[in-house]
């Protein structure tokens, strides 16, 4: 039985007088203990669609069910605090008037009364989760921002929740803290078993982190699967854009190679042999995603892969790589070099592009171009010019 399963929830609201969507008849389930990821851009519904299972927004309709309890449904709504969850926000919301204890001791005071042992038992306990035991006196407002994120999470895990709800609780760290977070908020979770949903725009994280990814887009789930899945395999320009940096050449199937899977693509850099292992059909338009790190960059033509001339319009060094555009039949394309590569400004290169690593996309025109276009501004790199 999945821990949480969400079947056809919508919501909207009202801006101007007019129904606004923000969640498209969205359906997922979570499995026990699994680290459930909901990633998309902002405005996507990620976040509504998160609210809703806690109790803190009222959906137009679809039911949703906790632990095999339906607490949302035509029939009624079962308040926040009848929910067996724990939450982390954003803001991470600690009362800065409290000690430490008392912030997290506070979940345990409403409702149900604890004896005093208890009550210290459990903080100190869940303190102890996430390194703060000494800072068990402090006031909240001595704490530095890790700390905060930390005293949030030990509160959500204080009451023991058979479901955590993370929405992006780790944006307003510094880079070098946000990644020392991903892995303890990970492991945290694998230790106590808790089955949790997780929102965030970042890609790095959910696909670090998640045992499941759902991609959403204006209100809807438009892909859901594991992270490498998720990341090797998009079924859209839109999910090979959002998920790390990505370059698209358009082209058709012009023929079928005579390995099975392999067929030539006429695209706007030259014929291309591609791996698919869905069935193209000669004569359609295709898309071909490829990644920044599988392309290959030599002086020579590369053998044993589709090698395509182009020139270095320029090179970013960013410690581990070298990020290089290039000017490839008139696209521009991006590949990442190593650290100790040499190529110039202007110099003229072949490009290797290995057939397994060419993700075919069948050109239905769902493609949306604005968020590609906000996705790679997003993406691009700052380092030294080589």
């Amino acid at each position: 039985m999945a821990a949480i399963r969400v079947d056809r929830l919508l919501h909207q609201y009202v801006d101007r007088g007019k129904a606004v969507t923000a969640v498209n008849n969205v359906s997922f389930e979570v499995e026990e203990n699994q680290f459930y990821t909901l990633l998309g851009p902002s405005g996507c519904g990620k976040t509504t669609t998160l609210r809703c299972i806690a109790g803190l927004e009222t959906p137009v309709g679809g039911t949703i069910e906790l632990g095999g309890t339906v607490v949302v449904s035509d029939r009624g709504i079962v308040p926040t605090h009848r929910r067996d969850i724990g939450m982390v926000f954003q803001d991470y919301a600690v009362w800065p008037h409290m000690s430490v204890f008392d912030n997290v001791a506070f979940p345990l005071k409403v409702g149900k009364r604890l004896s005093s042992s208890v009550v210290k038992d459990r903080v100190h306990e869940a303190l102890a989760l996430v390194n703060m035991e000494q800072y068990v006196d402090r006031r909240a407002t001595q704490l530095s921002g890790g700390q905060q994120q930390r005293l949030s999470l030990a509160r959500a895990l204080v009451r023991q929740p058979k479901v955590l709800l993370l929405d992006e609780p780790l944006s307003n760290l510094d880079a070098k803290l946000r990644e020392q977070m991903r892995k303890e908020l990970r492991l945290i979770q694998r230790r106590i078993k808790v089955t949790t949903i997780f929102v965030t725009h970042d890609q790095v994280e959910a696909l670090s982190m998640s045992n499941r990814i759902a991609v959403m887009n204006h209100g809807v789930i438009v892909q859901e699967g594991g992270p490498r899945d998720i990341y090797l395999t998009p079924n859209s320009e839109f999910v090979a854009a959002f998920i790390g940096a990505t370059n698209f050449i358009h082209g058709t199937v012009t023929s079928q190679g005579p390995v099975v899977g392999d067929y030539t693509v006429d695209s706007t850099v030259g014929p291309l042999v591609v791996r698919s292992e869905q069935e193209l059909t000669v004569g359609a338009p295709v898309t071909i995603a490829v990644r920044p790190e599988s392309l290959t960059l030599s002086s020579d033509p590369v053998p044993g892969m589709n090698s395509v001339e182009a020139q270095v319009d320029i090179g970013l060094f960013v410690g581990e790589s070298v990020d290089y555009h290039l000017e490839m039949g008139g696209l521009l394309m991006r590949a990442k070099g190593s650290a100790r590569s040499r190529f110039r400004r202007h110099d003229k290169v072949f490009v290797g592009i290995p057939p397994e690593d060419c993700t075919v996309i069948a050109e239905d025109g769902a493609t949306s171009s604005r968020a590609v276009d906000h996705i790679e501004g997003e993406a691009d790199s700052v380092g030294q010019t080589v």
